[in-house]
């Protein structure tokens, strides 16, 4: 008899971050295994086959900073209890196995009406932000905590949190087995079709266009100081109110002729991955940073922050810096620019990513951490 599990993602359909793309790809993988039944429960977007879009507040709308607003919560909040509503009557009606989530507010909601309505369903929580144990009461509420990245566990481990209770199964990621490097004329043929500039050099940052956590404005002010003739910077990723502020600082400091910031739909990223020369992401931490799993599948050189989590990634394939000092950036993106790498490294970053990071590898580890859940018999 197959498990049923229901996989949810308030924030798809809506946004495109971490999340969202982690929960559309894991509902892809697991659909494919056939001793599990998945429901993807998102917060937008078309009906499909095993996917449906649940009424919400959605975080960035009028009504949900109102009704925060007036409850004296946040929008965010009030996306997850709106979304939590309409999942209710599917909970009574299927009676889900595992239920499995990334959003801890949702989580908390799920597992007091568990207790409220005396169900059965065991609760999966990807520790995906992270939280530590002991600064929110999900880690006491689930049943399981998956954990993406070795420090977490640890983090968790030293807080108190049981290590029967969690496991290091890591972010899976959608990497060919087998990389596919344009020709010089089909990347210029591409970048002329996208807009972009054919023959300079191409630096590509993908993630919120903001301040903080992503410090936009950072990686903006380092390419600024590098002598002429610069590099090209696009900005790719979701924007909000403070994007605005970033993309007028991109244009003063670089000129339109060399930046851009832009918005596309998940599926289009890949060209961008393309025909860029290196991807640059300039946070000071990371949960994991799907980003850098993408970028390290085209095989691009990667400029990242030393921190835990792009060691653990990139091992001995990135190219590692200390942003929080001026000029250590731009010596980076100097250093990449001018060397003319073998195309046998670009293979090299994409097999290292493939082995460790693909779908195609870590699938059985999520449909036995997925059983793992069901058949335990203790709700915490």
């Amino acid at each position: 008899m197959k498990l049923k599990v229901f996989l949810i993602c308030t924030g798809l359909g809506h946004v495109m971050r971490g999340y969202e793309s982690f929960a559309e790809q894991a509902f892809q993988a697991l659909s494919k295994e056939p001793s599990l039944d998945i429901i993807l429960f998102k917060g937008g977007g078309k009906v499909k086959a095993k996917e449906i879009p649940l009424w919400n507040f959605p975080r960035d709308t009028r009504a949900a900073c109102k009704i925060a607003k007036y409850t004296k919560t946040t929008n965010y909040f009030v996306e997850q209890i709106s979304f939590f509503l309409s999942l209710i009557p599917h909970i009574q009606t299927e009676k889900p196995d595992v239920i499995y989530f990334s959003d801890n507010d949702i989580g908390n909601f799920l597992a007091h009406w568990r207790r409220f309505t005396k169900q059965t369903y065991k609760l999966l929580f990807c520790n995906g932000a992270p939280l530590l144990g002991s600064k929110s009461p999900i880690f006491a509420n689930c049943d399981f905590i998956q954990q993406i990245a070795p420090q977490h566990l640890q983090n968790c481990l030293k807080a108190g949190i049981p290590a029967q209770k969690q496991t290091l199964v890591t972010y899976g990621a959608e990497i060919p087995a087998e990389l596919q490097i344009l020709l010089p004329s089909e990347k210029e043929a591409l970048r002329n079709k996208l807009g972009l500039p054919e023959k300079t050099p191409l630096i590509l940052s993908v993630g919120y266009i903001s301040k903080k956590p992503k410090r936009m404005d950072y990686l903006i002010r380092e390419v600024a100081s590098l002598p002429e003739p610069r590099p090209y910077l696009l900005l790719l990723g979701q924007q909000d109110g403070s994007s605005p502020e970033i993309i007028e600082l991109g244009n003063s400091l670089l000129g339109a002729e060399n930046f851009q910031g832009r918005t596309v739909d998940s599926h289009e990223v890949a060209n961008y991955y393309k025909i860029a020369d290196a991807f640059v992401l300039a946070s000071l931490h990371e949960g994991l940073g799907r980003v850098f799993l993408e970028a390290m599948s085209y095989g691009l050189p990667c400029i990242v922050h030393d921190f835990g989590i792009t060691r653990y990634i990139f091992e001995n394939e990135g190219y590692f810096g200390n942003f929080k000092h001026e000029g250590s950036l731009a010596d980076l993106i100097s250093q990449v620019l001018s060397k003319s790498e073998d195309k046998s490294k670009f293979y090299q970053r994409h097999h290292s990513i493939y082995e460790r990071f693909s779908w195609a590898k870590l699938l059985p580890s999520y449909v036995e951490m997925i059983h793992i859940v069901a058949n335990s018999t203790k709700n915490f």
